[in-house]
């Protein structure tokens, strides 16, 4: 479990903090426009930011964006608004 937590925060220190914020709204079940309204940002620029995770991470999906997020602990501590 530690290293399966550590394995996935190195993960997600390749993307900037913006993206990482958006890593977790993904893992927190928000919708593209949900992620926006919370983070002020515009659709579009969610969908870029979500495209550059997978690509970043080389991920397949927004499962696949969510599953690190879960494992390094992030959803832990974020309340769903």
């Amino acid at each position: 479990m530690v290293r399966r937590r550590i394995q996935a925060r190195n993960l997600l220190t390749l993307l900037t903090d913006r993206r990482r914020e958006v890593a977790v709204a993904v893992g927190q079940g928000r919708s593209n426009a949900q992620i926006g309204a919370v983070l002020h940002l515009g659709v579009p620029t969610v969908k870029t930011h979500v495209s550059g995770i997978l690509t970043k991470l080389d991920l397949n999906n927004r499962v696949q964006i969510a599953l690190p997020a879960h494992d390094a602990g992030l959803l832990d501590d974020q309340a769903s608004d």
